[in-house]
């Protein structure tokens, strides 16, 4: 019995380090980040400003994104875009379509019909081409340049991100990709101009937090634990996971064309294609990502069922990733830095979490079942302290969501007037349960790559109403 306390005690010890170490990562982002950005007062007259003392003009920025049946949400996403802050004779907006979607869709339901509606009202008003887009062929093999198969392909989101490099216009000089579902802070793209024109010796690699939060409303009671999860790890945690990792969370994030097509694009048969991106970059290119303190929300999977198959499919892209840092060639030396890395900052926290978690509920099912009293056994501290640190978990998440709802990360105009927001606040006492089952996904897509029986394919998450 003395051993199992001892393991106890060092799996919990083990969290309690990492929670508080999460907690100083959020500190110093704080300071280091978010406090500086309001220091920058950041505006177009500023940047113009800037650009004639440098002799060097605004960048072209383009904006891909992949669009495959998105018609729910795909009109909501043109109207934010379009109304960045930035000269619209400086940034384009191409939209990747998918020929598949026509094949088996009513044409006025499709996310062609709706991009081409808003592309053809808005190019006209503004007397340019603001919007772009293109549709990727059902028989296109996915590479880049790539070529056209006799066999129709699968589709996928590194697919789409080749096909449209093929689609960049001329003089581009950066080129940033977002989700579907992406509503970038206004100020985004002027942050990238400023870093474009001051720090013009440096590759330009950066990549801000997705909050995915902002159907919340609309989300079942495990979803929107995940959801404050995500958004808190994003908002507090990226900005550190940056010096340690070249992390790139496939939207919200900008980079210097050229480097693109240097490394010939995305790997079409990547599970996790963003985090591939960015350690591929800095393997050949030596480039390394830096945080951009500007949010883009969007939407997070609204059930258990889909939350589950895309932490499968974000598991095993991860393991994907480990795999290749021990048996591709070459850099030697970099590769095992990022093997050591990617072990400590996700296989590692993760592990001990699960152990944990999986302890938790078989000392509770045993007692439940009446083989023994286990929680008789464990000495009276241990108890009273496993029980205030779920409580001080618990109160860290009603403090972010309190501060979601401030910050409007979450749109008050999502919020179901029927549901008071005491109701909402109970609902997070679900915390330990939604810890446990948010798990399993991230377990299972580790345990199927290490038996090599990963998903061979994407499965799209499900959208919902905000």
């Amino acid at each position: 019995m003395k051993s199992f306390i001892a393991f106890l005690i060092i799996t919990n010890g083990l969290i309690i380090f990492f929670f508080l170490q999460f907690i100083g990562y959020g500190v110093f982002s704080y300071f280091y980040y978010w406090k500086k950005r309001s220091k920058l007062h950041l505006s177009l007259k500023m940047l113009r400003n800037l650009s004639q003392q440098r002799g060097i003009d605004l960048p072209k920025i383009v904006l891909i994104i992949p669009a495959r049946n998105e018609s729910s949400i795909i009109s909501s996403t043109i109207d934010n875009l379009v109304n960045i802050d930035y000269p619209k004779n400086k940034y384009q907006i191409l939209f990747v379509l998918d020929d598949r979607e026509l094949l088996n869709t009513d044409y006025e339901k499709t996310t062609h019909y709706y991009v081409y509606t808003k592309q053809k009202l808005y190019n006209q008003d503004f007397g340019r081409e603001v919007l772009l887009s293109t549709s990727v062929p059902v028989n296109f093999d996915g590479k880049f340049p790539g070529k056209m198969l006799d066999t129709m392909v699968n589709s996928n989101k590194p697919r789409a991100l080749n096909w449209a490099l093929k689609f960049i216009p001329k003089n581009t000089q950066i080129i940033g990709f977002y989700d579907a579902d992406s509503h970038p802070h206004p100020k985004t793209l002027l942050y990238v101009a400023y870093k474009y024109l001051t720090e013009r010796k440096e590759p330009l690699l950066l990549q801000g937090p997705a909050v995915q939060i902002r159907n919340y409303f609309n989300l079942k009671a495990l979803n929107k634990i995940y959801a404050l999860m995500q958004a808190i790890t994003h908002e507090w945690f990226l900005p550190i996971l940056l010096f340690h990792l070249p992390f790139i969370g496939g939207t919200n994030f900008f980079i210097g064309t050229e480097f693109l097509y240097k490394i010939n694009g995305f790997d079409q048969e990547a599970l996790a294609e963003d985090l591939e991106l960015g350690c591929r970059l800095y393997l050949e290119e030596s480039i390394w990502p830096e945080f951009s303190p500007y949010i883009s929300t969007e939407q997070t999977p609204p059930n258990f069922k889909s939350f589950f198959y895309q932490r499968v499919r974000w598991a095993s892209g991860y393991i994907q990733v480990i795999k290749n840092m021990l048996t591709n060639e070459g850099y030697l030396v970099k590769r095992f830095f990022l093997f050591s890395m990617l072990i400590f900052y996700g296989i590692l926290p993760w592990a001990a979490a699960q152990i944990l978690a999986m302890t938790t509920l078989g000392m509770f099912l045993v007692s439940f079942l009446g083989i023994t009293r286990i929680s008789y056994l464990l000495p009276e501290s241990l108890k009273v302290f496993s029980v205030l640190l779920n409580v001080f978990y618990l109160l860290f998440l009603v403090y972010y969501f309190t501060y979601a709802l401030k910050k409007l990360y979450i749109p008050a105009k999502s919020f179901n007037v029927n549901l008071s927001i005491s109701k909402q606040y109970f609902a997070l006492l679900i915390f330990p349960i939604a810890v446990t089952l948010g798990l399993l996904p991230y377990s299972y897509g580790f345990v199927l790559s290490l038996i090599g029986n990963e998903p061979s394919s994407w499965i799209k998450t499900p959208r919902s109403k905000e």
